[in-house]
């Protein structure tokens, strides 16, 4: 909301250092929750900022009002069928409403809510002070932030990511007292722990920024401190004779670590180059929070560089003490490399044995022999179509040996020295170790693909899918198993849903989902560990499917909405059958479904009958749940006399029959907008709840194999038209 008045609000919420996933979400959650308690409030606003520090978070809002508008609003009372009594005066429970509120009965109002009409009171409240709406709901706010480990300290109740230590509340250049627990609010902060002299009053919410900066050392916007240490990044970089590439996760990371940026330049010895690349980048970026410097090629330099939050002067005891850091790590994994070899990764493959899978469900090494069934399952079933999606050669028996090979293989790196001090490796290591056993590429290179999020060739497409299924369907099998829920997904549940949904439909692959699952919980099954007391934690396998299809298709919805479709064309196609079947038509469908809603015409020719037909099955399956209608209409009693209005219908779905439109949109739609005139013909000239028992079925039948053209399309009661 825009009202350029002029006023401006700073709350800065001073506190020990904050940890880094707290930083990364808190911004965004309390710029939503700001703004929804002012629209809530009716409090206009201009720019509602919110700043990130290590050691604060600082909202500033722009353009407030002196005072919150009038407020109009109203309290429901009785419905009037008994706020009235049979003649239609005050029964005792309207006066009693009347009364509660403290005005005479006349004053009240009706009004229909949701088909129900109601006594109303219709009331207008003076705008409140903004300032003191402020100090009312912004502690509220602070203290509802999501995060994890929040701490308590002192004698307080309240929590919190860290101790809060400080608060400064700005009401243009005045100060507006609040409080957050026991720390009371003053027009003070404190800079830099190291540069800043020492408390900084702010003069003015205006100022704060600037004033901050220059005199506490502190560059507390996050968005122009990112792009300052890209700049710095890259300028430092090309001093060094090199270049750096983006990263921007760790672009990100290091921003939320630092106050005051500046740039060390540091080194490692060249024989640390002759490891994998993947492996000292790794140390680097995802243990050290380094940039790798490279040649303008692209090849790496024995260069690294840090984002420091101290002095300048301090540069070189920083540089040693980073150098000296990452000839450790780079040590220890160089020591890895050239132990791990020694013992080929087939030869690994009974230490598995000693690495849990998931409590209850065996470990490792079972979860291999697995993967190898399943994997050879898919590959049975859809290796060639996944060679003809990645337009690749396919030789039936070299691709069922790679599968089987690389399955076998796909965990064995897991029990190796590099990946046990280094996780980010797995899958990475495996594929190097298996190039230098003299694996196959195509075996070597699946070990790592299965572990991505979109893998590449025919066999890690296969790898993958086997895999994620497999852990799937383990967890959700589980009675007590620990499933996302929230923002939490401790096992990385979602993201494999999200790769397999990913994998299918980017590499434009046919593959059935729940069919595979059914597979997957008969071959989990055997592996189960069944306590003697306590009996088996499995559950059944209806449960489980109908869980993992809700997992599933929850998260199928939520990509398609990403991709931008409406929620109810979404909503239409995912509902009209088994989405999970066949991901890719949906696509098509979706695709297809959205023109066709432009087609005015042509669209309610189809969703008028559609939509009256859906619910006529709809409702004798609710009131007869064993009733599944036919499929065909070979299938009708044909002893049965029809109407000429049945008649007429009964020509047109026959024909809809032999004109094979199966994934013919197009076609299909011409069919259905073409049975129009005869389906409303036939709901006019023909009743189909007739008393003759017989009779009735057969017409509901009839309109069974209607229904199921039409929701070969979208079940089209779910549009929004």
């Amino acid at each position: 909301m825009n009202a350029p008045q002029g006023n401006q609000y700073l709350l800065e919420i001073g506190t020990e250092e904050l940890p880094l996933e707290f930083l990364l979400s808190a911004p965004t959650e309390l710029t939503d929750k700001v703004k929804a308690a002012l629209d809530e409030q009716g409090l206009s606003y201009g720019e509602v900022n919110l700043y990130a520090t290590p050691r604060r978070l600082a909202l500033l809002i722009k353009d407030l009002p002196e005072l919150q508008e009038e407020r109009a609003f109203k309290t429901k009372g009785p419905p009037i069928r008994v706020a009235l009594d049979a003649s239609g005066n005050p029964s005792q429970a309207g006066l009693g409403f009347a009364r509660k509120l403290g005005v005479d009965f006349s004053q009240l109002a009706q009004e229909t809510i949701e088909g129900e009409t109601y006594m109303v009171l219709n009331q207008t409240a003076a705008g409140r002070p903004t300032k003191e709406l402020l100090a009312e709901l912004l502690p509220t706010i602070i203290l509802s932030l999501s995060g994890s480990h929040f701490m308590a300290w002192g004698s307080n109740t309240i929590r919190f990511s860290r101790p809060i230590r400080w608060l400064a509340s700005l009401w243009n250049s005045e100060h507006l007292p609040l409080s957050i627990g026991p720390v009371q609010s003053d027009v003070v902060s404190h800079g830099h722990r190291v540069l800043a002299d020492g408390p900084i009053r702010i003069e003015s919410a205006e100022q704060y920024l600037s004033l901050l900066e220059k005199d506490g050392a502190v560059m507390a916007d996050q968005a122009r401190r990112k792009d300052v240490i890209w700049k710095q990044l890259q300028e430092s970089a090309a001093q060094a004779g090199g270049m750096v590439q983006e990263n921007e996760s760790l672009l990100d990371t290091v921003n939320m670590l630092v106050e005051h940026p500046s740039i060390v330049v540091g080194g490692f010895e060249e024989r640390f180059l002759e490891i994998p690349e993947e492996v000292t980048t790794t140390v680097m970026t995802a243990h050290q929070k380094y940039f790798p410097v490279r040649e303008k090629s692209g090849k790496l330099m024995p260069r690294f560089m840090t984002v420091s939050n101290g002095r300048k002067e301090a540069a070189e005891i920083i540089r040693h003490g980073n150098e000296k850091v990452l000839t450790a790590r780079l040590e220890d994994a160089r020591f890895f490399f050239t132990e791990d070899q020694k013992i080929p990764l087939e030869d690994r493959l009974e230490a598995l044995e000693g690495i849990t899978f998931q409590k209850g469900l065996g470990n490792m090494r079972q979860k291999t022999a697995r993967l190898e069934k399943l994997a050879l399952k898919i590959a049975e079933l859809y290796g060639a179509s996944f060679h003809q999606a990645t337009q690749t050669t396919y030789d039936e028996s070299t691709y069922l040996k790679n599968v089987q090979r690389a399955a076998r293989l796909a965990k064995a790196d897991l029990v190796t020295g590099m990946v046990f001090e280094f996780t980010e490796l797995q899958g990475v290591m495996g594929q190097k170790y298996a190039l230098l056993a003299g694996e196959k590429l195509e075996v070597a290179n699946a070990i790592k693909e299965h572990y991505d999020q979109i893998p590449e060739s025919p066999v890690g497409i296969t790898i993958s899918l086997a895999d994620k299924l497999d852990t799937i369907v383990a967890v959700f099998s589980q009675k007590n198993a620990k499933l996302p829920s929230g923002s939490k997904d401790p096992l990385g549940l979602r993201r494999m849903a999200n790769s397999i949904i990913q994998t299918i439909l980017q590499k434009q692959i046919s593959f059935d989902v729940l069919s595979f699952v059914s597979f997957t919980y008969q071959y989990i099954e055997p592996d189960v560990v069944i306590d003697p007391k306590k009996g088996s934690p499995m559950q059944d396998m209806n449960t489980t499917l109908n869980l993992i299809n809700e997992f599933i298709l929850q998260r199928f919805r939520v990509y398609l909405l990403e991709t931008g479709y409406r929620h109810d064309i979404i909503d239409a196609v995912l509902q009209a059958g088994r989405p999970l079947s066949h991901m890719t038509d949906v696509m098509v469908r979706l695709q297809y479904l959205s023109g066709l809603l432009q087609t005015s015409e042509k669209f309610q020719q189809i969703y008028e009958p559609a939509n009256r037909v859906f619910r006529i099955i709809d409702k004798k399956k609710n009131e007869t749940p064993e009733w599944e209608g036919i499929f065909r209409t070979q299938e009708l009693d044909s002893n049965i006399s029809l109407e000429p209005a049945e008649q007429n219908l009964l020509g047109k779905i026959q024909a809809l029959e032999a004109a094979d439109t199966e994934y013919d949109y197009p076609k299909l739609a011409e069919y259905l907008s073409g049975l129009y005139a005869e389906v409303t013909h036939f709901f006019e000239k023909v009743m189909v709840n007739v008393p003759d028992a017989a009779v009735r079925e057969n017409r509901y039948n009839l309109l069974s194999v209607l229904n199921r053209f039409y929701l070969q399309l979208a079940c089209f009661p779910k549009l929004v038209v």
